[in-house]
């Protein structure tokens, strides 16, 4: 039967008594529309020749006896609109290739052994409007977007350990697993670090007694060189450059400031040059607009960095009203920043293509490179104080540079640093979502709070999840969402995004697999509650480097 080749209409054996496999000579239907097989005694495994059958819209098998995991290769199957295989004995997760089946309308699962969570990827299938994965072994959160987003769409019923979910599937809510070894490791850290500084603090005093004198002799001469090196620029350049700041021209507004694109004449020798620029007028109205700009040229005046944005000059002045003016002049970047780029908004010009894992796994040594530089290279050293994605700019090539210093802090070493640490808890320096735990305790800032944001940050580079999500809420935090799912079910919660079609059937997709894994272990343990467990920007950009060595080159 299975060797008529032109059969192209549909094959429908429902409600007999077949027993044995399914022949391999399957695959030599390859005109086939409709292959249903429903209630029958059928067993073993779907034999991977089924996957050339790549006009099928209909597969039934529910109602057998098939075993071993449901197989990846039906992911061939690109116009398949109901796929039933409800009613057997399939065991193993629930395959990540579901998602590469743009057509699906119908899927049904049902009384299985399946295990392990819901791929996320499940939700981008557009087409779906009916999803049953009841009686199975399922666990773990719910997704919110798509057929999800449909209490009538779906059937849950018989998996006792999901959770989350919209509020009409009634489920309870993720509870969160504390580690039982925190109090311990953090006590013993707590011993470790009071008697290292008991220990070495004579001679730590007279070393950095020493440097700061040798850094107050020469912070003037510095300061004086840089300042020359600035061009002059008036209010008048800057609103002709911005068609007098027009809205047309607006790129970016946050709090304190707006952002816009212009063109500025610079002499060069004797000639006159044009560059593209980018422009942040602070909003001198705003409390603390001043204080945002006063710390932004204190950090842009000491940093100098290949993946840290370029100031140009400032400009400190009154308007033709004759009221305070104060701006930033920087090099434009065509790009945009981060957040656009995860999250795939449109653009003015031309629609966003998914970052790739390569892309993904650069921008964010970038960025690890650049929070190390001012971390452990600057003297004194710079805390950014509001790591984001829509505060990472990205050049034409795709190499990041991290910008917007109005909330960054100085840290000019331990004799003057309690000092700036009670300055600085006066608010909660950063943006919702990125400020670690202990800023929010009135805590100091400091150059782990920074690791905190980049590992939040790097989670949500990876899942493709924003930490300020609705899904985020009764103490379920991004953190924790991935530490659920970390190692075993990583796949299932990374971005959809980085599935492609050519990855997933390459043989590579082992090592992305491994890549991803080693990836999500440095942003958990950059973002852990405990600050004494967070690794230093230093450690951090040597183990992402080595993780692209080994799996990407």
């Amino acid at each position: 039967m299975f060797n008529i080749t032109t059969l192209s209409r549909g094959l429908l054996l429902e409600y007999n008594f077949l027993s044995g496999t399914i022949p391999k000579e399957v695959g030599s239907l390859i005109n086939l529309g409709m292959l249903t097989l429903s209630r029958n005694n059928l067993s073993g495994e779907i034999p991977e020749e089924l996957g050339s059958c790549q006009l099928l819209t209909i597969l039934e098998l529910d109602g057998n006896s098939f075993q071993g995991t449901i197989p990846s290769f039906l992911s061939k199957l690109k116009g398949i609109q109901l796929l039933s295989l409800s009613s057997n004995n399939f065991s193993g997760v629930i395959p990540q290739e579901i998602g590469l089946l743009n057509e699906l309308q119908e899927l049904y699962l049902a009384k299985n052994n399946l295990s392990g969570h819901i791929p996320l990827v499940i939700e981008n299938l557009s087409h779906l409007y009916k999803l049953d994965i009841s009686y199975n072994n399922i666990e773990g959160f719910v997704p919110e977007k798509g057929v999800f987003n449909n209490a009538s769409a779906l059937i849950l019923v018989g998996n006792n350990k999901l959770c989350g979910g919209i509020p009409e599937l009634h489920l309870p809510k993720c509870f969160i697993q504390h580690d039982k070894k925190h109090v311990t490791m953090l006590l013993k850290l707590i011993i470790a670090i009071v008697s290292t500084i008991f220990l070495f603090a004579a001679l730590l005093l007279a070393l950095l007694i020493a440097k700061w004198k040798i850094r107050r002799t020469t912070k003037s001469r510095t300061n004086s060189l840089l300042t020359q090196k600035l061009p002059k620029v008036s209010y008048g350049q800057l609103a002709e450059a911005t068609g007098t700041f027009s809205v047309s021209n607006l790129i970016g507004a946050g709090k304190y400031s707006r952002v816009y694109k212009g063109i500025l004449q610079f002499k060069e020798g004797s000639n006159q040059e044009a560059y593209t620029v980018a422009i942040k007028v602070f909003d001198l109205q705003q409390l603390g607009s001043t204080k945002s700009f006063m710390a932004e040229c204190e950090a842009l005046r000491l940093i100098r960095h290949r993946n840290l944005i370029r100031n140009i000059t400032c400009c400190s002045t009154i308007d033709y009203n004759g009221k305070d003016f104060k701006a930033l002049v920087f090099d434009y970047i065509p790009n945009g920043n981060l957040h656009k780029w995860l999250h795939l908004e449109k653009d003015d010009h031309e629609p966003l293509s998914p970052l790739s894992l390569t892309q993904r796994l650069n921008i964010a040594i970038d960025i690890a490179d650049a929070l190390d530089y001012l971390h452990h290279n600057c003297q004194p050293s710079v805390i950014h104080c509001d790591l984001k994605p829509s505060n990472i700019l990205l050049r034409e090539d795709l190499s990041a540079c991290v910008g917007d210093f109005g909330l960054a802090k100085l840290l000019p070493d331990p004799i003057t640093r309690s000092l700036v640490e009670s300055e600085s808890s006066i608010g909660i320096r950063g943006s919702i979502g990125y400020v670690p735990p202990e800023y929010g305790e009135g805590g100091p800032v400091s150059t782990t709070g920074d690791v905190y944001s980049f590992g939040v940050l790097l989670l949500e580079m990876f899942t493709g999840r924003n930490p300020t999500e609705y899904m985020f809420k009764d103490g379920l935090t991004l953190h924790n969402f991935v530490q659920m799912a970390y190692p075993e079910r990583v796949m299932d919660i990374v971005d959809p995004n980085l599935f492609t079609v050519n990855v997933m059937e390459s043989n590579a997709f082992n090592k992305m697999c491994e890549c991803l894994v080693s990836v999500i272990n440095v942003g958990l343990t950059c973002s852990k509650q405990s600050l004494l467990e967070r690794m230093s920007m230093e450690h951090v950009a040597i183990q992402l480097h080595k993780i692209r060595d080994v799996y990407l080159r």
